[in-house]
């Protein structure tokens, strides 16, 4: 077996360790940073205030990434979109918040590392928070409520009253 081949097969057993759909959430994050990048550049050469700025940018690659992880990464939920949507959302604003507070502590515990280095330990961090969030809140099977027996649907002293046999 060649070198190239060895590499290979010591890599197609890594990647089934690895859990299901990384991969792509890997790739649908980069698409997202991208978007975001691009949508700060542009807003900001245009005078937008850096906050407002970032901030679009944000919302922009939030709803991007949805729609790709939605497609690509994960199977469908059966949820409505509306609850879909808002679980994303609320797992993107605590990634982000695990991002920067990784950030910070990194900045506090371990000063000597390069802010961009904090940058990168506070992604990595939030990246693992997120594909957990999204797997399994997000996009975890909708499991509808099951209908109530006909029992079930009534009072209790209704259910009483239905359990007693008639005569």
């Amino acid at each position: 077996m060649d070198t190239r081949s060895a590499l290979k097969v010591r890599f197609d057993r890594l990647a089934a360790l690895a859990p299901k759909g990384v991969f792509r959430f890997l790739s649908v994050g980069m698409v997202g940073l991208a978007s975001h990048t691009i949508v700060f550049t542009v807003l900001f050469k245009l005078d937008t205030p850096q906050s407002a700025a970032w901030l679009a940018g944000l919302v922009v690659a939030t709803v991007v990434t949805w729609q790709l992880n939605r497609r690509l990464t994960f199977v469908a939920t059966g949820r409505p979109r509306r609850a879909e949507v808002a679980r994303y959302a609320l797992v993107t604003g605590v990634a982000q918040t695990v991002s920067y507070s990784a950030f910070l502590l990194t900045r506090t515990f371990a000063s000597s590392i390069p802010a961009s280095i904090a940058v990168i330990v506070g992604a990595v961090v939030a990246t693992a928070f997120s594909y957990s969030g999204q797997r399994f809140f997000t996009f975890a099977p909708h499991k509808p409520a099951a209908a109530p027996s006909s029992t079930e649907a009534l009072s209790p002293e209704a259910a009483q009253i239905q359990e007693v046999p008639v005569v």
